[in-house]
């Protein structure tokens, strides 16, 4: 059975990779009718596209009483994104970064994480955690979203489809997001009981990454396009997504219990985001040394989390 499992995970997370993806071209869409300049979109309507499995993720995995799950996501989807694919994006081609921006996004997420943390202590997630963890996202993408800088505001679009319409492709994307996710969640639930390993390294180790395709896919081809003004807002707008609405939005729906193992990680992570700011503010132009440090940083993270 654990050939089966493992094969369900990956036709889950492959479902929602495809669906994010025509989402996330929805969501573009959508956003560009509103004049939203490209590094806003990325910070709001793209990064939520591209979390979308961690949301739905972190909502069933609550629901199914398996906190550690959403934990290890959450979290472990933050520091890929913001180390592992924010390295690979940079050995592509060189990014140019918004320090402001950057700055204030990245102190809101690790903030965010040491928030969690403290959370956690007592052993649990409850509803008033998750709804102060989403409170948190609301407030945070307003005060990045107006960090932005001005020079890149567009105008709206005046053709192609209309805002309904799009709503509804977006709406149909989303279905097909959370229906891949949920397979993936319950075959990955069934395939750590049958190994009978850790559910929270698990899921930080390797659910984080399949879940995190999407922001590696979208990304990747926005900066090889030369959009790395969106593909910098999805990267820095998920990482915060994914400290505050993707972990908070589970618990806000179905409380549920953590254990220490996952309250620890949470500090980890937020020490590494840190960095990979650190990092992000230290210049404005990062090329592929700047790239390989942010996947050693991602790298570092394997032998903290075992141990």
């Amino acid at each position: 059975m654990i050939a089966v499992w493992a094969a369900l995970v990956v036709a889950g997370l492959s479902v929602s990779v495809v669906a994010s993806g025509s989402a996330l071209r929805t969501s573009e869409a959508l956003g560009r009718r509103a004049g939203l300049s490209p590094i806003v979109i990325g910070l709001t309507i793209v990064s939520i596209g591209t979390d979308l499995p961690e949301i739905a993720n972190s909502i069933l995995a609550s629901a199914a009483g398996r906190g550690d799950l959403n934990v290890g996501d959450s979290t472990g989807s933050a520091a890929t994104q913001i180390t592992l694919v924010l390295g690979v994006l940079c050995l592509l081609r060189p990014l140019a970064v918004g320090r402001r921006f950057a700055a204030i996004a990245g102190a809101f997420t690790v903030s965010a994480f040491v928030v969690a943390a403290a959370m956690m202590s007592d052993g649990s997630l409850s509803r008033l955690d998750g709804l102060l963890l989403v409170l948190i996202w609301v407030a945070a993408t307003a005060v990045t979203g107006r960090s932005a800088p001005l020079a890149e505001t567009r105008r709206a679009e005046s053709s192609g489809p209309g805002i309904a319409l799009l709503a509804g492709k977006a709406l149909l994307a989303l279905a097909f997001v959370g229906a891949g996710a949920a397979l993936a969640v319950t075959a990955f639930g069934r395939l750590t009981d049958d190994l009978g390993v850790p559910e929270y390294a698990t899921s930080f180790l390797v659910l984080s990454i399949g879940t995190s395709l999407p922001e590696l896919l979208v990304d990747g081809r926005a900066v090889l396009r030369g959009m790395g003004a969106l593909a910098l807002g999805d990267i820095l707008g998920s990482s915060l997504i994914d400290a505050t609405l993707s972990l908070g939005i589970g618990p806000l729906l179905f409380p549920t219990a953590v254990s220490a193992e996952a309250a620890r990680g949470t500090l980890l992570v937020g020490a590494v985001v840190a960095a990979a700011v650190i990092l992000l503010v230290s210049r404005r132009l990062h090329d592929w040394k700047s790239g390989l440090t942010a996947i050693g940083l991602y790298l570092l993270l394997f032998p903290l989390v075992i141990i």
